[in-house]
């Protein structure tokens, strides 16, 4: 090699997108998911007034946290009473004792919330524990009486359609009321000019 020459070096470069990264494991766990008991007591506040009450007794035995949280004093069993009443659902006949819960949820009580529990009450009209939906109970007595599901609204009015049915009812039997008083007044007309043509 002549001296004049330097020697030249060839430096081949690894190819770096080939070469693995460190990975670093981290273990994740998922988070659990939420429910009732992780929300804020301030929400709790807000949800548990509106529960009727059966609803609220259920949610009350539960777990310690709402034993103390939820209501369901006189007022609540009044309320939940005067709200059967106002929806035609039946209501006890016999006096009930409000002092507790366990004389309260006794002989009559304790058979409306059964049937309450297993929606024995809810008709075509819809659902009557979770007001305004449907459930199954209702879908199927409504197509085994040839109704239409729930409510229907006419002019911005929920009308339910047994009202319908019963005001088609009242109709025809007027109707057949004024047929025969119209047909008794002209028997007697009738007879009326009969006599006085005989005598």
């Amino acid at each position: 090699m002549p001296l004049h020459q330097t020697p030249s070096f060839e430096y081949i470069l690894p190819d770096l997108t080939t070469i693995p990264l460190p990975t670093h494991h981290h273990h994740h766990h998922p988070s659990p998911a939420p429910s009732l008991t992780t929300l804020p007591p301030e929400l709790h506040a807000l949800i548990i007034p509106h529960l009727p009450y059966p609803d609220a007794l259920a949610l009350k035995h539960t777990c310690h946290l709402f034993y103390h949280a939820v209501d369901t004093s006189i007022r609540q069993k009044v309320s939940w009473l005067v709200d059967r009443h106002a929806r035609g659902l039946p209501c006890p006949q016999k006096k009930c004792i409000m002092k507790t819960d366990a004389l309260f949820c006794r002989g009559e009580v304790k058979a409306l919330m059964e049937r309450r529990r297993r929606h024995q009450e809810c008709g075509t009209r819809g659902c009557e524990v979770v007001v305004g939906r449907e459930c199954d109970v209702s879908e199927r007595k409504a197509r085994r009486m040839g109704m239409p599901r729930g409510r229907f609204e006419c002019m911005g009015i929920l009308i339910d359609p047994r009202l319908v049915y019963l005001a088609v009812l009242m109709v025809c039997f007027s109707t057949l009321v004024n047929v025969f008083v119209g047909m008794r007044i002209y028997q007697m007309r009738r007879g009326e000019r009969w006599w006085r043509t005989s005598s």
